[in-house]
């Protein structure tokens, strides 16, 4: 594979991927249930850029939500409501943008509420969690400018493990409005929206911190590879030609245990090597390839259509595997083998929730 900037991952992440996706290309990211369970709205001009862009803008390091003293409540003066006769569609979530504010319907009851998630971003945010007609809804909401955005679950969905954890992945999304960098800081040269390297130096975008970086992994030409954090998000990126190529990936969606494998699997494909996989296809049982593989579970046929699994004469298989010390899970189709270590594969400890974890990355497509 030719290392290049990873613009398909860039516009299929803005937009969803499609179902052209080469069989067994992508260790994917992302997670089908959320995009297809979240409510997301997004009114007037900035709504195309918000989709368009992709990546958000972050919140400043350091810096998130205010918590509300006294969280309103629906009797609250300074809460709009409107009853469901007057034009509130009854699956709609309790609480939205109106009027240029929070609205929140008549009855409802607001227990907790956190402001300004996003602070020196230049809009208007709150955070609720509000109940309605014997449902718990957590609620986004961001405004500015000429657009405004919304983004809810339902809490009993399972999506979130508390509200808490629904207001950090929603600062880690760094918004629902998209704000452009300045035009002198170069917006379309980050490397995944990132950093930018020359071949000498390494500038980190706003919000960007370099945890650590590896000089010239590759034996051809300027290379460098780094690993990054960006509002609690870590990733792994390999940048080569002296900045003319790069792949990358976050951390918890690559794979891999560490960020040394993760390097070293990249750095092979950049130089052409082929890497080793632990197991092959034996009619359709998997055994082990390399010495010290120890097939521990396994189970052919899988229902991963998403990767071509399904195709007329393809052989596939999942399994568990104790390999390095470590135990990861497999997914075997014909001649390709995608490796997941355990502890990077969503908490799955079975191997039908292995097929379920990939079906959900598969979704979204992913990072090579």
């Amino acid at each position: 594979m030719t290392t290049q900037i990873d613009w398909q991952h860039e516009i299929d992440s803005a937009f969803g991927s499609g179902d052209d996706r080469p069989v067994g290309h992508y260790v994917a990211a992302g997670q089908r249930a959320v995009r297809r369970r979240r409510r997301v709205a997004l009114g007037g001009a900035l709504a195309a850029a918000a989709v368009v862009a992709g990546v958000a803008w972050g919140a400043a390091p350091g810096s998130g939500p205010t918590r509300s003293q006294a969280p309103p409540v629906a009797t609250d003066p300074s809460v709009t409501t409107e009853d469901a006769a007057d034009g509130w569609p009854a699956d709609e979530p309790p609480a939205r943008f109106f009027g240029g504010g929070v609205e929140v319907r008549e009855g409802a009851v607001v227990h907790d509420r956190r402001d300004d998630l996003y602070p020196g971003k230049g809009t208007d945010s709150a955070a609720l969690d509000v109940s309605y007609g014997g449902e718990r809804w957590w609620v986004a909401v961001e405004w500015g400018g000429d657009g405004a955005a919304s983004n809810a679950v339902r809490s009993d969905e399972g999506l979130f493990a508390s509200f808490d954890a629904f207001v950090a992945e929603k600062i880690r999304g760094g918004g629902m409005i998209y704000r452009p960098e300045p035009p002198e800081n170069g917006a379309g040269d980050w490397l995944g929206g990132l950093v930018q390297w020359d071949g000498r130096k390494l500038t980190g975008r706003r919000g960007v911190e370099v945890v650590r970086t590896v000089q010239d992994p590759v034996g051809d030409g300027a290379s460098i590879g780094v690993v990054l954090s960006r509002n609690g998000t870590t990733t792994w990126m390999l940048v080569t030609d002296g900045g003319g190529g790069a792949s990358w990936t976050e951390e918890a969606g690559s794979g891999w245990p560490t960020f040394e494998e993760w390097l070293a699997d990249q750095v092979a494909t950049v130089e052409g090597d082929e890497a080793p996989t632990p197991v092959r296809l034996d009619g359709i049982t998997v055994v082990g390839a390399l010495a010290g593989v120890e097939v521990l579970d396994q189970q052919a046929d899988p229902d991963l259509r998403a990767y071509g699994t399904a195709a007329a004469g393809t052989r596939s298989a999942v399994a568990s595997i104790e390999w390095k010390d470590r135990r990861w899970f497999v997914l075997v189709i014909d001649d390709s083998v995608t490796t997941v270590a355990a502890d990077k594969a969503g908490g799955a400890s079975t191997l039908d929730d292995f097929v379920a974890f990939m079906a959900d990355r598969a979704d979204v497509g992913g990072m090579r």
